[in-house]
Parts: structure tokens; sequence; C-alpha cells
């Protein structure tokens, strides 16, 4: 008889265990990449970026036209300068247009990580907005869209997403690019 109760309550105890099965984890996904591409503030720093590239690259431009007739006055004044005037003022050309290769490599630079940093807002943000979502629908989970072969609309959260960044962020304040 013991051995009887022994097996019903041993059958018991897997029935009890199903009664309280989890639900099934609740999943939303977000394209990331279209999220940046449409988001006014990423539109707005690259905006920005272009202009002050456009603007940095204008002047390097007539900075270079200023040294190609500097240099070209040197060659036709070379007859009337001594060997070692000649031989100062090109090298000082030479100085000056290396200089100038300088500047512009560090402008790409600094536009380049301006843009860096203004994308790098722009993601903590978005990854901020993502975590309220999740937490407002209950979500146990928040993947990519890349990582995603298909999804139904419903667990689409990329609409969502974008309106909550354009509604929270729409410039960066990792600086100007007239700086």
């Amino acid at each position: 008889m013991r051995f009887a109760a022994a097996l019903v309550f041993l059958s018991i105890i897997p029935v009890a265990a199903n009664a309280q099965v989890e639900r099934a984890p609740l999943i939303g996904v977000i394209d990331v990449q279209a999220v940046l591409r449409e988001s006014v503030a990423v539109k707005t720093l690259a905006q920005r970026v272009e202009t002050a590239r456009v603007a940095a690259q204008q002047a390097m431009q007539d900075r270079e036209v200023a040294l190609r007739e500097a240099d070209l006055d040197l060659a036709q004044r070379r007859s009337s300068l001594s060997a070692e005037d000649y031989r100062q003022e090109r090298s000082s050309l030479e100085a000056e247009g290396v200089a100038l290769q300088r500047e512009m490599q560090a402008e790409r630079r600094r536009l380049d990580q301006l843009f860096s940093q203004g994308m790098a807002q722009v993601q903590q943000v978005l990854q901020s907005i993502s975590q309220e979502i999740a937490i407002e629908r209950d979500l146990d989970l928040v993947l990519a869209k890349t990582t995603v072969i298909i999804v139904k609309s419903e667990f689409d959260l990329t609409e969502e997403a974008l309106r909550r960044l354009n509604s929270r962020l729409t410039d960066v304040s990792s600086g100007t690019a007239g700086n």
C-alpha cells in the first residue's frame, strides 16, 4: 500500500510542475539600421558634418591655389634670387605644403570623430528606447532585425522606436562641425 501511495505521489509531481508552465517568451524586433538611416538626429548630424567637410575642403583648396601661385612666382623670380635665397623660399613653400596636407588629414579625422561621437549618442538613446519598449511590453528579448530572417509585423518595433527616437533626439550634442 505504501508503494502504491508513493507511485501516486510521484506521478502527481510532474503534473503539478506542468501546471506551472511558463508563458512563451515575448520577443520584439527592431531594424536598427533603418531607424538610424531615417532618424532626424542622424540626418541632421550627417548634413552638419558634410557642410563642414565641404567648407574645409574649399578652404584647403584655396590655400593650395595660393601655394601654387607662390610656387609659380618663385619660379619666375628664380633667376633674380641667389641660390641660397631660392633654396630657402623653396623649402618654406614645401614645408607649407606638407603642413597643409597634415591639416587636411587632421580635419578629416576630426569630422570623422565628430560623426562617430554623434552616432554613438544616437545609438545610446536608441538602446535606452529599446529597453523602455521592452519593459512596457513585458518583452523577454529584443533582437536587431539583421539577426532575424522573418518577423510578423506585430513583433516589429521599428516604427515605434523611430518615432520615439525622433521625438526625443533631433540633434546630437557631441560638438559642432564648425569647431
